[in-house]
């Protein structure tokens, strides 16, 4: 794939990424709202903040990133190929997928 194709899907993807994100964050604080009554708690170091809310915050932030990372690389990926009208080009293996590669190419030892 040429060089101009990955920059294409990296500006479509920031263009979509930062409304999502910004809906994100909006959507895990008034959920947070509507179950407990304040802000959550964005440090779990303040005073007062009590480990069942830090880690439901943590919980219920997590589930928005990864839900705005997946709308954000699904949009991206779509709005490429409906302008391009190619496919978009393969994204970058993620570590694990190379250690992966990597010890599923070694031979396994014998025993002589």
């Amino acid at each position: 794939m040429a060089a101009g194709a990955k920059i294409s899907i990296k500006v479509i993807t920031i263009a979509i990424g930062i409304p999502v994100g910004i809906a994100t964050r909006k959507v895990v604080e008034r959920t947070w709202e509507a179950a407990r009554p304040g802000e959550g708690p964005r440090k779990p170091t303040d005073e007062g903040v009590q480990w069942g809310d830090a880690i439901a915050w943590g919980a219920l932030s997590a589930v928005g990133i990864v839900i705005a990372d997946l709308l954000t690389r699904r949009s991206a990926e779509a709005a490429y190929q409906a302008l391009t009208g190619n496919p978009p080009p393969p994204g970058k293996p993620s570590k694990a997928h190379k250690k992966l590669s990597k010890a599923s190419q070694k031979s396994p030892a014998t025993d002589d």
